[in-house]
Formats: C-alpha cells, structure tokens, sequence
C-alpha cells in the first residue's frame, strides 16, 4: 500500500496548496463511501417497505456491502502497489458510481443485496488508494497531520449521510440516496485525474498475486458472516458447522499468510503486543459502532415509529460529533497519549451504551448518542495512530492495511450478531423489534467494555514508537 519504496511517474514536486486540494479530493472519494453507508442505514426500512420483505432480513444490504469491502480492503493496497495507486483509486471511483446506478434501479431485494456487494468492491478500492495517493505526495514526517486531516474530511460524509438519507428518503425516493452518488463521483475523478501523481511501489512487482489467499478470505469471511446470520433460520448443528469451518479455513488463511512472501496481511504483527492491543481495542470499538448505527436505526423507525427523515435528523446527534472528533483528536493526543485517548474513547462509549441500553426516553437517547460519537470517532482513528506507530516505516502499508482490514471484519460480525439477536427476540413473526434493539445496546456496552480492560492490560503504558528499519 503506502509502504516501502515508491516511484511516481511526476518527478516535479507539487505545490503545496496542490497536495492540500488533493487532501480534499481524496477525502471527497472517502466521504462519498461514508454517506453511502450511513444513508443506507437510514433508508434500510423504506427498502423493506417497498421489498415486502421485514427490514432485519435486509441486513445483507449492509452486511452484504461489508464483507465485500472488507475483502477488496485487504486486496486493493498491494494492486494498487503494482499496478499503479491513482490508476486504480479511478477505477474504484468508476466503479462505485456505475454500481450506483444500479443499485438505484434494483426491482427485488436480491436485486438489491447483489448490487451493494458489488458496490463494497468498488468501496474498497476507494479507501485504501485514497489513503496512499495522499501518502505518496507528503514527506513522511508530516502523515500523521495528513492524514488526521483527511480523516476529518471523510467524517464529515458521516455527518451528513443520515440527513441525505433522511431526507431523500421521505421527500423524493430512497433511489436517490445512491443517484446522488454520481455526480459527487463525478467531481472525485476528476479532481484526482488533475490533483494526483502516479506512484506504486518497484518491490511490488517481485511477487506473484496471493490467489490463494484471497480465496481463503473470501470462504472465511463469507461463511462466518453466513453461519452467524442464520443461526435463527438453520439448526443449530448446520449453523456451528458453517462457524466452525469458517474459522478452520481463516487459520488456514493464517497459516497460508505466514509462509507467502507477499501476504495480504501479515500475521506477523500479532507477535507486537502493543499493536495487538490497539487491534483489539480498536476492533471492539468499531463493532460497538456498527451495532448503534444498525440498532439505533431499527429502534427510530421500527419502535418509536419515527419516518426516515426525522430518524435521519436524530442521527446528527451522533454524526456530528464524529466529525467534530475527527479534527479535535490529533490536538488532544499531542497533550496526553494515544493509549488514553484510546482508553477515554472505550469509556465513552461504554457509559453512553449503558445509557442507551437502560432508557429509550428520546432526551436521553440523544445525550447517548452526543456522547458515543466521540467514543466511536476516537476509538477508530487512535487505535490506528497508536498500531501503525509501533511498525518500523518499511512495513507502514501493509500493517496499515492489516489493521484497517480487521477493525471492518469486526465491524461486520458485530452488525451480523445483532442482526441475529433482533431476529431471534422478535416474537414468532419476527416484528417486535424492541427486545432485540435493547439487547443490541447491552451487546454494544460489552464490546466497549471489554475493549476498554483490554487495551488497559495489553497496551504498555510505554511503547517504543516505529523505526526506520
């Protein structure tokens, strides 16, 4: 990805206001990915309503995005290193618009489930180039500014993505919540096309495509995300096998990954206790904020009967801080640590959870959600900034990827789960959504709780920072 040795095929230096535009550019093509999300979790009803199908078995709308995205995630970095990074972020933008389109055209809810995965790949693609197509035009001191700044600028995607969603929902058509894709797709090309120099790194080159990895990732995540969603619809004996072999084939995956020369993601990592403890403080952080979005979502509009632009309106609660988050972060971290911020972030979202799990009053849903969007927008960024600065500069790409693969594969179990839970606690129809939220919030207080004891055990206190060796 951004790591190793990179050539650009532009050897004059850009200017500076020019690498700042591309910031811009770069956090454009993100934000398109974020507001995509974030407004399909708002429109996720309507899509049922007019589906005729009940809104937890379009899960796959969500679930189905992520597992795709979490796939190409872990792929799209070492292309993009071989191939050429900007050339393939072009693509990736291509991509999401044109399935885009389809997915605002989709006829049936299978329809409508294929084209968002389809819609994950191009997402996947997006994220990581984006990321190293910045990368590659800064020096190497100034990324951590860098890219906390491109950070705030995706976030501001999620901030307005419930609102788009929203909006175009109740007043026009949950279609145009991906229509709109288009023409903010169209201003990212372009801005990359004049903004971006080529650059992939010469050493990628050395090693072949790790096919076989990238099979095993897809059985293994697919099947996991699989046996746990029809744990309610199967037997039990059939829904532990799937899990069971599913877990077999991603150690499998583990094991191939050791022995490749250019693995996908490095094990390797696992053996750096401080970045395992950013890992897994990051991961359950980011699984608590699938949870709250999915829950909160299916509480607004399926509980409290709320239409999906109010529920929209009520989700700025938490996007805005999130943004906000973004940007106050790397000002707090400079005056304290990044394992207490990490640690504060876990805390925040425990005690918001706790507050959302004991009282659906509407007042005080919504000083939950205040609270949890700080948690969630720290708990992601510093358990990355905490991870990545443990690995020497060399090996920065593909820990980066490594890290950011596990915390969405995370993100995704956890929705999946609760998904399942709701499911399960509906009643014979599978319409009472009210125990299955309320047991969501309790699932996402325990995923920030344990996340919080175990950053606060695994995290040193002190840490070496990365080497450039």
């Amino acid at each position: 990805m951004t790591g190793g040795t990179s050539e650009s095929s532009a050897p004059k230096e850009p200017s500076r206001f020019s690498k700042l535009a591309l910031i811009v550019a770069a956090g454009m093509s993100q934000m398109l990915v974020m507001i995509d999300f974030s407004a399909t979790a708002i429109a996720l009803p309507r899509m049922a309503e007019d589906f005729k199908v009940s809104a937890d078995s379009l899960q796959w709308v969500l679930t189905g995005y992520i597992i795709s995205f979490s796939i190409t995630l872990a792929i799209a970095g070492s292309l993009g290193d071989r191939f050429g990074r900007k050339r393939l972020l072009l693509l990736g933008i291509i991509l999401f618009a044109g399935v885009s389109a389809w997915v605002g055209l989709a006829g049936s809810a299978f329809t409508l489930i294929i084209a968002r995965v389809a819609l994950g790949v191009g997402g996947g693609i997006i994220f990581p180039l984006s990321v190293a197509v910045v990368a590659a035009s800064w020096k190497r001191e100034e990324l951590p500014k860098v890219m906390s700044l491109l950070t705030g600028v995706a976030t501001i995607g999620m901030a307005l993505g419930p609102v788009v969603g929203g909006v175009f929902t109740e007043l026009i058509d949950w279609r145009w919540v991906f229509f709109i894709n288009l023409p903010i797709a169209a201003i990212a090309f372009f801005l990359i096309i004049f903004l971006a120099n080529e650059s992939r790194n010469p050493d990628a080159n050395t090693g072949r495509i790790d096919l076989v990895g990238i099979l095993l990732l897809i059985i293994g995540i697919s099947g996991l995300s699989i046996g746990v969603a029809d744990l309610a619809e199967r037997s039990m004996v059939t829904s532990v096998s799937i899990i069971l072999a599913s877990c077999f084939t991603l150690i499998l995956f583990g094991w191939h990954e050791l022995r490749y020369r250019s693995p996908l993601i490095d094990i390797r990592l696992l053996g750096n206790r401080t970045f395992v403890g950013y890992l897994i403080g990051g991961s359950l952080s980011n699984g608590c904020w699938g949870v709250l979005v999915f829950a909160t979502t299916l509480y607004l509009q399926e509980v409290q009967k709320e239409d999906a632009m109010s529920a929209g309106f009520q989700f700025l609660y938490l996007s805005i801080p999130v943004a906000i988050a973004g940007f106050l972060g790397p000002a707090l971290q400079r005056h304290t640590s990044t394992r207490s911020m990490l640690l504060l972030a876990l805390a925040i979202q425990t005690a918001a959870c706790s507050l959302l799990w004991m009282s659906d009053v509407s007042p005080w849903l919504a000083v939950g959600l205040l609270m949890v969007g700080f948690g969630c927008s720290w708990g992601w960024s510093m358990s990355q900034a905490g991870g990545i600065a443990t690995i020497p500069e060399a090996n920065l790409g593909l820990a980066s990827g490594s890290m950011m693969t596990v915390l969405i594969m995370s993100r995704n179990v956890a929705m999946v789960v609760s998904a399942t839970m709701i499911k399960e606690l509906g009643g014979p129809s599978a319409i009472d959504y009210g125990p299955g939220v309320a047991a969501s919030f309790l699932f996402a207080l325990c995923l920030a709780a344990i996340g919080f004891v175990a950053a606060f055990l695994i995290v040193p206190r002190r840490h070496p920072v990365r080497t450039t060796s």
